[in-house]
């Protein structure tokens, strides 16, 4: 009797190994094999080599997460070390996710993409330039809007730098307007409009966190972002300046399995939400397109690779790094997140996503 429960248990034991994400055989975008123990060894030998302090990295496979693990520290000088549940800055691949909370208030009719925006609410730092009365959320989330990156660019004054709509200009002051003018129609502030975004994003799509605006627990999770090889802060830069705010460009902190889920509802959406995520992956030709690129999608830049679209973004936050793509014909996909300064320009990045089969884009 004995014999036969410990054979049961073995065999329960190896039932539950072999369902194992990390023993199963990872295919490239290519359809090559990968091993999972191999590429762990890959990876952890490119930031020991390159002095990249942590990653989170998330591969999806026939829309589905078929890898997420975590290397490295959390904390070079602590030695904590990174998890699958530690949280990083998504930088600028907030971007995408704050354009697919617009297309949801496009879909109830809050606010339209092709109106002025300034109908909705005025912009008193653009007043005296009437060519800002053109600007609209589509051109702002194709970053046709006129405005800079930010606002420092133009010694701390916000100016336009062309006429809206006829130029490609990277914008995070765009999103940020697009932002307030969200908060001025909903009647909400940057944590209320975070709580709606929790309701019509987080819970719908099952993620378990991705939050816009800081709470104080969030430091036990996060890790901290680096520069030179040093730790810097575990908070977000704004709230120094005893701020916190909703950055529709930048202030997105999440896991790169959540937000794998999040890529993987761009592949694969909900039927509800199917035709608002079409809209944003469909290519703006009417909007000006990037010197040298093909046209934009709403909600990420697009590159032909072979005979497939590539969707894909980076981002920088200056001590942390992000970068995700995929490809909806394929269900294939990637996000990495570094707390890393030196995790694009070492080369590091672009070493592991070659070492997928697929060709390194920046942008």
């Amino acid at each position: 009797m004995k014999k036969n429960i410990l054979i049961c248990f073995l065999l329960i034991s190896i039932g539950f190994t072999s369902c194992n994400t990390n023993d199963k055989t990872i295919l490239t975008v290519k359809a090559n094999q990968v091993n999972p123990t191999e590429l762990n060894r890959f990876i952890q030998h490119q930031l020991d080599s390159l002095n990249v302090a942590g990653l989170s990295i998330a591969i999806i496979h026939n829309n589905k997460v078929v890898y997420n693990n975590a290397f490295g520290f959390k904390n070079l000088v602590t030695q904590e070390k990174c998890t699958q549940n530690t949280l990083f800055e998504a930088c600028s691949l907030s971007k995408p996710v704050f354009a697919y909370f617009v297309m949801l208030q496009v879909k109830n009719g809050t606010i339209d993409l092709d109106r002025p925006l300034y109908e909705y609410l005025p912009n008193a730092d653009l007043a005296a330039d009437e060519r800002y009365k053109k600007m609209t959320a589509r051109m702002v989330l194709c970053h046709t809007s006129g405005l800079p990156n930010w606002r420092d660019q133009t010694d701390g004054e916000l100016k336009l730098l062309f006429e809206p709509g006829t130029k490609f200009g990277y914008s995070g002051e765009g999103y940020q307007y697009l932002k307030d003018v969200l908060k001025h129609l909903l009647n909400l502030d940057d944590k209320g409009l975070n709580k709606l975004f929790q309701e019509q994003v987080v819970k719908p799509l099952n993620l378990d966190f991705m939050q816009f605006t800081w709470q104080e627990n969030f430091s036990l999770k996060k890790s901290y972002g680096h520069r030179n090889g040093k730790p810097t802060q575990n908070g977000p830069k704004f709230l120094r300046k005893g701020r916190n705010e909703f950055g529709a460009a930048y202030s997105l902190h999440t896991t790169s399995k959540d937000y794998a889920k999040f890529l993987i509802h761009m592949m694969n959406p909900k039927s509800d939400n199917k035709e608002i995520v079409e809209e944003m992956l469909s290519l703006q030709e009417s909007m000006p397109n990037e010197d040298g690129e093909r046209h934009r999608s709403i909600a990420f830049p697009v590159k032909q690779v072979d005979s497939s679209l590539r969707y894909f973004h980076s981002g920088n936050n200056g001590d942390f790094r992000a970068y995700c793509q995929f490809y909806k014909d394929k269900g294939y996909g990637l996000v990495m997140f570094s707390n890393s300064d030196n995790f694009f320009s070492s080369n590091c990045a672009q070493n592991i996503l070659e070492y997928l089969d697929d060709k390194w884009f920046y942008a």
